[in-house]
């Protein structure tokens, strides 16, 4: 079975009803998500209006798995400073990119940028 690590843009498809929701959602079971993206999905979010716990629900009914931000993530997510800084590329983007790295996983994401990129992790584009 192959894991998939969301991204908050994915997330928020999800939960706004966006383009790519269908896609997202159908990766969105048994997921991983780095707590610095929940983080990022769960401001971004509240600027939206969306009520923090309806999303943390989701997440939860979801069995969406929470990969902590330790001290090799650090240094691999700064080590992905050079190779992703020209496209824009923000620090949770970069450590949603180091946590699918450090599992071995799939990213799914609505940032298209994210496909040009030559990196050890497979990119899945919702739209």
């Amino acid at each position: 079975m192959t894991d998939y690590v969301i991204d908050a843009s994915a997330f928020l498809a999800i939960v706004r009803d966006e383009l790519g929701a269908d896609r997202a959602s159908a990766r969105l079971r048994g997921a991983l998500m780095s707590t610095v993206n929940a983080s990022e999905a769960f401001m971004r979010g509240v600027e939206k209006g969306i009520p923090l716990d309806l999303m943390r629900e989701l997440l939860i009914s979801q069995d969406v798995r929470f990969i902590d931000f330790d001290h090799g993530l650090a240094v691999r997510t700064a080590g992905l400073r050079p190779s992703t800084e020209q496209a824009g590329l923000s620090f949770a983007d970069r450590a949603c990119l180091a946590t699918a790295i450090a599992c071995k996983a799939t990213v799914v994401t609505a940032d298209r940028a994210w496909a040009a990129l030559d990196l050890p992790c497979p990119i899945e584009l919702i739209r």
